[in-house]
C-alpha cells in the first residue's frame, strides 16, 4: 500500500485528490495521512468527502476514514466502472474541484463514457477553476489531447448557497496524445465570458467587468469579444473567465465576485491573471499548469509547455507524479519562465 504524507508540499486537498484519482489509474491501494494537517480547518471537509466518495463509487472501491474532519483515508480502487454518476453537493463546494480528480480517474479505464449530473456545489469559487474555465480552456487543452470531454450549465452557484446545476460528459480516448505547448504567439483575439446573477442586472455588473477588460486589452492591441450573461442562482454572484486560443495553447484569466469587490476589480484581476502570461511569453497560466500535468504524464508521448512561475500546486503535482507513475518531470528557469517538461 502507497502511503502519501498529506501535509507536505502544497499541504491542501490538491494532495488528496490527485493521489485517489491516480489510484484508479494504477489500481494500487493508497493511504493518506496528515491530510490537510497545517490549514485552518484541518482534515476533510464536506467537499472533499464528496470528492472522495465520487470517486470510490465511480469504480467500486472501498473507502475508509471519510468522516468530516478526518486525517487519515485508505483507498482501495476497484474496476467496477460506472456511467453515470449523480453528485449532491450540500455547500458552495467548487465543482471544478470535483472534476478534476474524475479527469484523471477516467483514465484507468479507456475508451469509456461517464455522464455526471451535479446538484450544488458552486460554478465560481475562490482558488479553485470556475466552470467555464474548465470547460473552455483546460478541456480545450485536453481536447487537443484526443481526449474528450464537455460540461453543461443549467444553473449557475455562487457562495454561499452555492445550488448549481451542472452536467459533464468524459469519453477517455484509448490513448493520450502529448503535447508540445513551447512555442509563444500573441492572441489577436479574447473571447470574455462575464457572468452575473439576476440580483445584480442592475447594477450592470456583468458589463463592467467585460468593459474593464476590453479597455485592458485593446491597449495591448487585443479585440475584445464579448459575452455577457444574467443567470439564475440561489444568491447574488458574479464571475468571469478571459481566454485566447493560441495554436494548441489557451491562454486565459479568470476571477470570481466577492461582496465589497467592485466589479471593475473582478475585471482588473482576470485580466492581470491572463497578462501574466503573455508578459512572460508563456504558453500556460500558472493555475492551468498543476491541472494539466497529470493527463500529459498519462499520455503516450511527451509534453512540453512553458509557464510564468511554478505555483506550490504545480511543484507538488509534479512530485506526488513522479512518486506514483514511471514519468519523468524537470523544469528548467529560461528568460524569467519556467519550461516544463513531461517524458514519458
Amino acid at each position: 500500500m502507497h502511503v502519501y504524507d498529506g501535509s507536505v508540499g502544497e499541504g491542501g486537498g490538491s494532495i488528496l485528490r490527485l493521489a485517489t484519482s491516480l489510484a484508479l489509474v494504477t489500481q494500487e491501494s493508497i493511504k493518506i495521512v496528515n491530510i490537510r494537517k497545517n490549514r485552518p480547518k484541518p482534515g476533510l471537509q464536506t467537499q472533499h468527502l464528496v470528492g472522495l466518495r465520487a470517486l470510490a463509487e465511480f469504480c467500486g472501491g472501498d473507502l475508509d476514514g471519510d468522516n468530516l474532519g478526518s486525517g487519515t483515508i485508505i483507498f482501495v480502487p476497484c474496476n467496477s466502472w460506472r456511467s453515470n454518476l449523480k453528485i449532491h453537493v450540500s455547500t458552495a463546494g467548487s465543482l471544478g474541484l470535483i472534476l478534476q480528480s474524475l479527469q484523471v480517474a477516467i483514465l484507468g479505464v479507456r475508451n469509456h463514457d461517464l455522464e455526471v449530473e451535479f446538484q450544488g456545489g458552486a460554478t465560481f469559487g475562490k482558488w479553485a477553476p470556475s466552470i467555464p474555465y474548465v470547460n473552455h480552456v483546460t478541456w480545450e487543452i485536453f481536447r487537443n489531447m484526443n481526449f474528450d470531454l464537455k460540461t453543461e450549465i443549467s444553473r449557475h452557484g455562487f457562495y454561499p448557497k452555492g445550488g448549481a446545476r451542472v452536467s459533464a460528459k468524459l469519453r477517455s480516448p484509448s490513448h493520450i496524445q502529448g503535447l508540445d505547448l513551447e512555442v509563444f504567439k500573441k492572441p489577436k483575439v479574447a473571447n470574455i465570458l462575464s457572468f452575473e446573477s439576476k440580483h445584480l442586472q442592475r447594477a450592470r455588473v456583468a458589463e463592467r467587468q467585460a468593459n474593464t477588460i476590453a479597455t485592458a486589452l485593446e491597449k495591448q492591441d487585443i479585440d475584445p469579444k464579448i459575452l455577457k450573461e444574467s443567470v439564475n442562482s440561489a444568491n447574488p454572484g458574479s464571475g468571469v473567465l478571459i481566454y485566447s486560443k493560441a495554436e494548441k495553447a489557451v491562454i486565459s484569466g479568470d476571477f470570481v465576485g466577492e461582496r465589497k469587490l467592485p466589479a471593475e476589480k473582478v475585471g482588473q484581476n482576470a485580466f492581470k491573471r491572463y497578462s501574466i502570461t503573455i508578459k512572460s511569453r508563456s504558453t500556460v497560466d500558472p493555475f492551468l499548469a498543476d491541472q494539466i500535468l497529470p493527463i500529459m504524464a498519462l499520455a503516450s508521448n511527451s509534453s512540453s509547455f512553458f509557464t510564468p512561475y511554478l505555483s506550490n500546486h504545480t511543484k507538488t503535482n509534479i512530485n506526488l507524479i513522479k512518486d506514483s507513475l514511471d514519468v519523468d518531470v524537470s523544469t528548467e528557469e529560461v528568460n524569467n519562465r519556467f519550461k516544463v517538461l513531461i517524458d514519458v
